[in-house]
């Protein structure tokens, strides 16, 4: 035996909530995926300055160049650090993101279950 449909008007209106929902969250992960891109970029361009350094024999290292190796080893280690806390928040957000929908499931089927009752008993 099938669940009853909301009412037109409310199922259309609870489909473009859903759809506006999805469209969010969608964009959240986009500006994650785009972060965490521009991240390992400069994370890759930087390691790639510091391995051109490190390959200098110690002796031939300028006092500019051993203090730049200084730079580049703490410019990384930030954004490492950077790109932790994004991960973090993103699986953070994942998970909220299962709560909602676990939620949301819940309520329509209590919804789902009053309506088909109510028709049921002729009310």
């Amino acid at each position: 035996m099938p669940f009853p449909s909301f009412p037109p008007i409310e199922g259309e209106l609870f489909r473009i909530e859903r759809i506006r929902e999805i469209l969010v969250r969608r964009e959240s992960e986009l500006r994650y995926m785009m972060d965490d891109i521009q991240l390992c970029k400069e994370i890759s361009r930087l390691k790639t300055e510091l391995q051109r350094l490190l390959a200098l024999p110690e002796n031939q290292k300028s006092n500019e160049e051993k203090q730049r190796e200084e730079e580049l080893v703490q410019q990384i280690h930030k954004l490492v650090e950077t790109r932790d806390f994004l991960v973090d928040d993103v699986e953070f957000e994942r998970l909220r993101e299962r709560e909602e929908d676990k939620e949301m499931a819940e309520f329509l089927q209590s919804k789902l279950s009053k309506s088909y009752l109510q028709r049921a008993s002729g009310c």
